[in-house]
């Protein structure tokens, strides 16, 4: 028997009456757990839908091969997030960052932050209040910076400036450098930044989690944030997104 807190960011048919869901959590990362009547049992219902947060009992079986299934035994929700469900836009965004975590497949030391970084930004989405754009450029930045992606953003790589009028940040080698010492800013993978949005950038990867939502930007600088989230993202997953094409369509 395994106890944990876990939040459910997938779900498929399994059989005839159960289901599948797959679990972010903590101690694991994210797991596949088998629901027996899933579909149907109104005790498991509630607590195994999509973007809830709940704490787990589970069963294990260990297979010839070492490896290990889990099988639902009882839960008892935390938060449901309710209100995401009751909004296409935000449901479709909340489904983007599903696929993110499972593509991620994140595991070890970060799942706490990790998990920090989902709670929080479903809270938020949730609740309402903050721009959807800022938090899904919030989410995509710090989960990969969380998840080993983080760029080195102390400064130009060359001379070292803290900040400049120019920051030109390279996709494809990570480095980051000024206007007067950038090698190649017509390459396909620079992206530049101003003093505004390099401090912006910095501030996502980097600062507390308590403090990590308390901002806002104006419109201007939330397109210029979400372009290069986007494309931040894009590079390091090495694809694009389905549910992010949907979320964009609504």
């Amino acid at each position: 028997m395994v106890d944990l807190d876990g939040l459910v960011i997938g779900e498929r048919d399994s059989g005839e009456t159960g289901k599948t869901i797959t679990l972010l959590t903590k101690e694991l990362g994210c797991i596949h757990v088998y629901v027996r009547g899933g579909r149907k049992s109104k005790k498991s219902l509630s607590s195994t839908q999509l973007f809830c947060y709940a704490a787990f009992s589970l069963d294990e079986k260990r297979e010839a091969n070492n490896s290990v299934r889990y099988f639902y035994n009882s839960s008892e929700p935390k938060k449901l997030f309710y209100n995401i469900r009751l909004d296409a836009k935000k449901t479709a965004l909340a489904c983007y960052f599903a696929e993110l975590l499972t593509y991620s497949s994140a595991e070890g030391d970060c799942m706490n932050e990790v998990m920090r970084l989902t709670l929080n930004t479903l809270y938020f989405l949730d609740k309402g209040g903050h721009d959807n754009e800022l938090l899904r450029s919030i989410f995509e930045f710090r989960l990969l910076c969380e998840t080993g992606f983080r760029p080195n953003l102390i400064g130009c790589c060359h001379c070292y400036a803290v900040e400049a009028d120019e920051m030109h940040f390279n996709l494809k080698s990570g480095l980051i450098e000024c206007g007067d010492c950038v090698t190649n800013p017509d390459s396909l993978y620079d992206v530049c930044f101003d003093r505004t949005l390099f401090h912006i950038i910095r501030y996502i990867a980097l600062v507390e989690y308590d403090r990590l939502f308390s901002f806002k930007i104006s419109e201007v600088y939330q397109r210029r944030l979400t372009a290069f989230t986007e494309s931040f993202c894009e590079y390091c997953c090495g694809k694009s997104f389905d549910t992010l094409k949907f979320y964009k369509m609504l």
